[in-house]
């Protein structure tokens, strides 16, 4: 189940404290729990999605691969992340808040 899509242009930190500029498109999801018959109600575990990337810099995702990355986004939430692949697909290693 979809609980956010998040798109715009938030900050990233790399590992040595520079600082980038780069686009976001999120999403978090919620798995639906399976809540069996005589079973207690069971909460969904959340995943977070998607892609970041710099416009500015064709290099940003091959440059920083694997590196655990913090992002910043327009509403001043925060998530720490690394990129799985070159096409800027994401996954959170901790959420910030």
């Amino acid at each position: 189940m979809l609980l956010e899509h998040l798109q715009g242009t938030g900050m990233v930190t790399a590992p040595d404290g520079t600082e980038v500029r780069a686009k976001y498109d999120v999403r978090i999801t919620r798995d639906e729990p399976d809540t069996g018959a005589g079973t207690s109600p069971a909460v969904g575990f959340k995943h977070l999605g998607g892609r970041v990337w710099s416009e500015n810099d064709s290099y940003f995702v091959l440059s920083h691969a694997r590196k655990t990355m913090t992002l910043q986004m327009e509403d001043g939430r925060k998530f720490k992340f690394f990129h799985r692949d070159i096409d800027g697909s994401i996954g959170l290693t901790e959420w910030i808040g």
